[in-house]
């Protein structure tokens, strides 16, 4: 069930747990020992011994599940799942023994009879969450997570919630229990089938988990040990009312459980590091990280960065050129932590990047990688993918998502702001699933901003980041390139969250589009007679875009000029091409012409202007060509690079 996987999750993410359920077990067993000295306190000595002895040993129970949970103090942020739900379970088996505690505490005093009731329907509805714990830890434990394990799993959840609200209906009928005139608690006839059933489902589950388990030989013992113990006690104490050693003796199995499971917790602490440090390596090394990552690339500027979390998690971004003019960008985060995550995630990702090389869209991309995943997913981990596909020439965003954060997008005069996109369901779960695409235009200085849960989820003292607080910090960053922008926001983050431990991977994917410039190129030989070949194509291009008369004219006469001095001094006497390539930008709309040869070294722009107010017979030869050309264009700059003369020449259309 999709809870499972919540509750992992949760549990890994969130360091506090076992600290927090100390603390609560440690409550819960001073009150104990205070409810008892007050009872002696205000004369009540002649306690059933029953219920003494029962309290006693319940006391016990307690202070072994706290002793225990301080041995994992240590090193709470590294322990696995399996141990957190563990000491979960050792949090609510104290908290039965303290509710049971104080019932027969309380019993017998008439003015206080309410609370009698009230502990005692609180016990049988704990007790339901205690038995359900240990159902979780089993499934967990013994990996059974074939078609019959998940029906047994349905039903033990829906008969959880059944019998964790049923006790409630004893505050109307007595349907477990009454509490007579002086406040002394009776048991009914249905008592105990009715405080039974549900363990009984629990015990005939998990001995079909073990008979189905591939598990080793002393996970099976272990959880065998677990529950003969609370059935011998059942069988001794059930039907004698005041011996109450049930739970106790399902937290001494606890310990067992414990001695067997967690003697070697050290060494596993030891592997588990190992393995962190390599799943590191593994999520590190796959990602994209040499930037600025596409340097001849003018009509796009972009950076990600990962930080990783001790836990290490599958979080991963990429993007890659599909062809000359279609980029892939990919956002991603997997279910699990570890090496069995970072493989995962290597998985996926050269999935994604496969499927969208062979020119499937976004779409198709994760409907492909989802049916490859769950054709053999046995470790059942599944990972959220936004996937978009940028065309640079239009500008036009193809897009997919598959569960995971909704990005951020800016307009150029803008401010980023949530860009509530179309959900799919995560990649890895379902193997008919389907995706919707999307698209969106990208004007020229748009940005995008993709991210994992580790950004808004960033913890410090006082809470979490937060979809708000993220976007905001965006904005106040909005006219930084993304390279700046995304280093700030970390920045940010981590000054939000302080000394606290980061427990989530933190992913950013920042890309701003530039716009696509056509360069227009072609070359000729350097000959009188291509002259009119050199002008045409520009000529047909102002024309094509209504340009002002008086400026094609300026550009015509300019562009004659310069093709004629290469023409008839770059080679002479030899011969040689002319390279010519221009290009229209915007903001302003301008053309940008480049002249491109390989002849004697000439920098028009050292000649000096010829003097032309002075008389004609005293004015030098030559130089007034090259005068227009500076006068008529906007801009004319000169380089000489690797034995090639490079013009170019900017004019505002």
């Amino acid at each position: 069930m999709a809870y499972e996987s919540k509750l992992s999750k949760f549990l890994n993410k969130k360091s506090w747990i076992i600290p927090s359920l100390f603390v609560f077990m440690c409550v819960l067993a001073v009150i104990t020992i205070v409810g008892v000295e007050l009872k002696y306190a205000i004369g009540k000595i002649d306690m059933d011994p029953h219920f003494a002895f029962s309290i006693g040993g319940e006391l016990c129970a307690m202070i072994v599940a706290i002793m225990m949970t301080i041995s994992l103090l240590p090193n709470y942020k590294r322990q696995s799942t399996n141990i957190r739900i563990f000491v979960t379970l050792l949090a609510t088996g104290c908290f039965v023994l303290f509710l049971d505690s104080m019932q027969m505490i309380v019993d017998g005093e008439a003015g206080i009879a309410w609370a009698n009731k009230v502990l005692s329907i609180f016990v049988f509805s704990a007790e339901t969450w205690f038995f359900f714990f240990f159902w979780l830890y089993v499934r967990i434990a013994l990996k059974n997570k074939d078609k019959v394990s998940n029906i047994l799993n349905n039903v033990i959840s829906l008969t959880c919630l059944v019998f964790a609200l049923l006790p409630f209906v004893n505050f109307f009928y007595p349907f477990y229990f009454s509490i007579d005139e002086v406040g002394v608690y009776h048991r009914n006839p249905t008592f105990w089938w009715m405080c039974r059933i549900f363990l009984l489902l629990v015990v005939i589950s998990v001995i079909f988990s073990i008979i189905k388990s591939k598990e080793k030989i002393k996970t099976k013992i272990v959880i065998s040990v677990f529950m003969g113990l609370p059935l011998l006690a059942i069988a001794a104490g059930g039907f004698n009312y005041g011996v109450s050693i049930t739970y106790t003796a399902m937290m001494v199995s606890l310990v067992l459980i414990y001695v067997m499971l967690f003697s070697e917790n050290e060494k596993d602490l030891f592997s588990t590091n190992k393995e962190l440090s390599l799943a590191t390596n593994i999520q590190k090394n796959m990602l994209p990280s040499i930037f600025p990552a596409f340097p001849d690339r003018k009509e796009f500027d972009i950076y990600a960065s990962m930080t990783p979390a001790k836990e290490v998690g599958g979080d991963f971004y990429d993007f890659f050129l599909i062809d000359e003019y279609h980029l892939g960008l990919v956002m991603a985060d997997v279910s699990d932590k570890g090496v069995p995550a970072a493989l995962f995630m290597m998985a996926s990702k050269i999935m994604v990047q496969n499927f969208a090389i062979l020119g499937q869209s976004p779409k198709q991309v994760l409907e492909s990688v989802n049916t490859q995943i769950c054709n053999n997913n046995q470790s059942e981990m599944f990972v959220t993918i936004w996937l978009g596909v940028l065309d640079l020439k239009t500008g036009i965003l193809t897009a997919a998502n598959a569960g995971h954060e909704k990005p951020v997008l800016k307009e150029k005069h803008g401010k980023f702001e949530i860009l509530n996109d179309k959900h799919g369901f995560v990649v890895g779960w379902f193997k008919n699933s389907k995706y919707e695409e999307y698209q969106i235009k990208l004007e020229k200085g748009t940005k995008l901003f993709l991210y994992t849960d580790g950004v808004p989820e960033a913890t410090s003292k006082n809470g979490q980041l937060g979809l708000n607080r993220m976007v905001n910090i965006l904005n106040a960053h909005k006219n930084d390139d993304p390279t700046t922008l995304v280093n700030n926001l970390k920045k940010d983050i981590d000054a939000f969250v302080g000394e606290k431990d980061q427990f989530d991977d933190i992913t950013m994917l920042c890309i701003e589009y530039k716009g696509y410039d056509e360069v227009i190129s072609y070359e000729l030989e350097a000959d009188i007679s291509n002259l009119e070949a050199m002008l045409n194509p520009v000529l047909a291009k102002l024309a094509e875009l209504n340009v002002d008369k008086k400026i094609v004219y300026q550009i015509n006469i300019s562009l004659e000029e310069i093709f004629s001095n290469v023409i008839n001094y770059a080679y002479h006497p030899n011969k040689g091409t002319i390279h010519i390539s221009y290009l229209i930008k915007e903001n302003p709309r301008r053309l940008e012409v480049t002249v491109k040869d390989t002849g004697k070294e000439f920098n028009p722009l050292e000649k000096e202007d010829p003097d032309i107010n002075a008389d004609a017979k005293n004015r030098e030869i030559g130089g007034l060509g090259l005068f227009i050309v500076k006068k008529s264009m906007d801009e004319v700059k000169y380089q000489r690079i690797a034995n090639t003369n490079i013009l170019t020449l900017t004019k505002k259309i």
